[in-house]
């Protein structure tokens, strides 16, 4: 398309001696390339998929994907239940795989009749295959490490089916850019597990009802952020691990799971706006974590349907926040404790290893226990409670607190 710009150059009227001079116009003519690239789209339905919860759709799906060219493109899901006896490979960059919407997203939902529970939206169906999406370990290229850029999965639920088995997203190769948009992820050993990310976004999902939510391994600059995650009974929700520069934010975490959040040799994180609630100490676990920021959120612990299960089978001093490392910040935190026993004096908060570990302005509903907090020196708590109600395992002189 060509645009013609008209330009006014110096354009004056000169009063002269009965005399007037005009300058010329002069015209830019300026070239515009407007046309717009558009990705191909493949409906699994048209290569032979059939949405009857029975038939495999597995190999359709990895048709498609082998057929894209390098460019990608966008894989739509329809509205139905595509059984995955075969595990979808993702063995290519810049690709989209798309529902139309997740439809009904929970257990306690009321089932669509004909359909496995949650009914409705577009929907993959875990069968036999260990896994219904995969990004798998992929070759060297020219001696370097391959890797998987701008995978999207959005708008589409994953179901273990009636039983809880397998892996919602397995993404095993090193990836950048991938984001993971309003998945729902259900009745899984597993809901989503990424090794290598960087730069991974995961954004407004239902990862709930699994053993484990989300585990992230090895990565840099990865986000959690506006999700609801819950796991079952003996699982951790989110578990990081060898995370840098992550950011975990605006989450609703559900109470079910052994621990909410678990950082193990993770640094420099963001944890803020979030709400945790459990029935078991050890709501958030830091492990040889350093210079992490646990700001703004709100920590429930509630009392679980059977009370002998609140401490998990440790000691009533392992804490309901446990930091083990070096220079982290938690600050300007609600955190409330429906204690089974509160004559015990049970730990709060546990800072059991590491150095310049800092505690400012939290509100702890209950502070009748003589140890709150349990600490190892180097230790800094400012605004929190008393000293009364701090245990120092080490020399006090070397723990500053301030109420």
């Amino acid at each position: 398309m060509k645009k013609y710009i008209i330009s006014l150059c110096g354009l004056a009227l000169l009063w002269t001696t009965g005399c007037k001079k005009t300058v010329i116009e002069q015209i830019t003519q300026i070239t515009r390339d407007t046309s717009i690239v558009k990705l191909p789209e493949y409906v699994i339905t048209d290569y032979g998929a059939i949405a009857d919860g029975k038939t495999d759709c597995g190999p359709v799906i990895n048709k498609i994907i082998n057929i894209m060219p390098a460019s990608g493109g966008t894989i739509i899901i329809p509205i139905g239940d595509f059984l995955v006896n075969t595990t979808i490979n993702v063995n290519k960059s810049f690709i989209t795989i798309s529902g139309l919407n997740t439809g009904l997203r929970s257990n306690v939902d009321v089932p669509v009749s004909g359909l496995t529970a949650p009914g409705g939206g577009s929907k993959l169906i875990l069968g036999t295959a260990t896994s219904a999406i995969t990004v798998p370990l992929l070759p060297q290229v020219n001696g370097s490490t391959n890797r998987v850029s701008g995978l999207e999965i959005k708008n589409l639920l994953i179901s273990g089916g009636a039983t809880s088995h397998g892996i919602g997203i397995n993404i095993l190769q090193d990836n950048d850019g991938t984001r993971i948009d309003n998945v729902v992820g259900i009745n899984l050993t597993m809901g989503l597990y990424a090794n290598a990310s960087d730069a991974m976004i995961i954004n407004s999902c239902w990862i709930s009802e699994c053993q484990n939510s989300i585990n992230l391994a090895n990565g840099i600059q990865n986000t959690i952020t506006d999700c609801q995650l819950g796991a079952q009974p003996g699982g951790i929700t989110v578990k990081l691990d060898n995370q840098q520069n992550f950011s975990f934010t605006g989450n609703q975490v559900y109470p079910d799971g052994n621990v909410n959040l678990q950082l193990n040799n993770s640094t420099y994180g963001n944890i803020s706006s979030n709400n945790f609630q459990s029935y078991y100490v050890g709501v958030i676990e830091l492990n040889s974590s350093d210079y992490n920021i646990i700001n703004d959120n709100i920590f429930w612990m509630r009392i679980p349907s059977d009370p002998t299960k609140q401490l998990r089978g440790n000691t009533n001093d392992y804490g309901v926040l446990r930091i083990a490392g070096n220079g982290n910040l938690i600050s300007s935190n609600s955190i409330t404790c429906d204690w089974v026993s509160p004559t015990t004096n049970p730990v709060t908060i546990n800072s059991l290893s590491g150095t310049s570990n800092t505690y400012d302005d939290l509100k702890i509903s209950d502070i009748s226990s003589s140890r709150v907090f349990d600490v190892d020196e180097t230790t800094q708590i400012v605004n929190c409670v008393p000293a009364s109600k701090v245990f120092v395992n080490g020399d006090a002189a070397n723990v500053f607190i301030n109420y």
